[in-house]
């Protein structure tokens, strides 16, 4: 009996180690199952493969163009009011009104100055007697204006023959009376004219008539002889007035007509 007890212990101690030998996991399995659960990582960390490129179709596709936006309005800018500007200042006005002022000055001065016009701004140059002696109109009427304005010695310049006895005489007349010669030459001071216009010319000798207003002559119209003297001319002679021109000849009476010729008879008539 007590061999049938112990051989009943040992089956059931056997079974019981077979049991938990099904139980426990083989290191075969764990390492196995290490192994699977190592590639589902690589295969989790692994990215997937890009998808593949399709074909470029042969017609272009036209991409939608992109709505424009629409701008913004911009904002209304309101000024701030003048007294808070501030502008212009006091002094920039100022400054305005002086500059107005000087412009306004000068340019009324300048006005002033070139709207002037004096009796004589400059004094004509002196022309020589030698100058005005070179034509015989010239000599002729610068004789007449000297003699005119009491002139007498610049007249005798001028002169020969009888009109330089004539001027000599009248130059001494003055010097014996050379306060009242002087009083007659300025009270006909810039009143004295005279006009010439020439005649006749011929190789050494021309006549040019003078026509003088005011003066030592008075009012006369005379027509001088001048003569030629070197590179001068000089007034030897003069007229009372114009030389008269020839009459021009009365034209022929017509020839009378012949006494044989008969008159044409009148045309008859009904």
């Amino acid at each position: 009996m007590a061999d049938e007890d112990k051989r009943d212990d040992a089956e059931d101690a056997g079974d019981d180690a077979d049991e938990e030998r099904e139980d426990a996991p083989s290191a075969s399995d764990e390492s196995a199952d290490d192994e699977d659960e190592d590639d589902e990582d690589e295969d989790e960390d692994e990215a997937p493969p890009p998808p593949p490129k399709k074909k470029a179709s042969a017609k272009l596709v036209r991409e939608p163009e992109p709505k424009r936006r629409k701008r913004a309005e911009p904002e209304k800018v309101v000024l701030p009011p003048e007294k808070a500007i501030g502008a212009p200042s006091r002094q920039t006005l100022i400054m305005l009104g002086v500059m107005a002022g000087a412009t306004l000055l000068m340019w009324g001065s300048a006005r002033f100055a070139c709207n002037a016009h004096p009796a004589q701004t400059r004094k004509p140059r002196d022309v020589t007697t030698a100058e005005l002696s070179r034509e015989p109109k010239g000599a002729a009427l610068e004789l007449q204006q000297r003699w005119n304005s009491y002139d007498f010695k610049g007249a005798l310049e001028l002169a020969k023959g009888g009109i330089a006895e004539e001027l000599a005489k009248a130059q001494s007349d003055c010097e014996k009376d050379a306060a009242g010669c002087e009083a007659k030459r300025k009270a006909v001071q810039d009143q004295a004219l005279a006009t010439a216009a020439l005649l006749s010319r011929g190789p050494g000798s021309a006549k040019v008539r003078v026509i003088s207003r005011g003066g030592a002559g008075g009012n006369q119209t005379v027509v001088y002889t001048v003569e030629q003297e070197g590179s001068q001319w000089k007034v030897s002679g003069r007229g009372a007035e114009d030389p008269t021109p020839a009459p021009k000849p009365a034209p022929a009476p017509a020839p009378p007509a012949p006494s044989g010729s008969a008159a044409p008879a009148p045309s008859g008539g009904h």
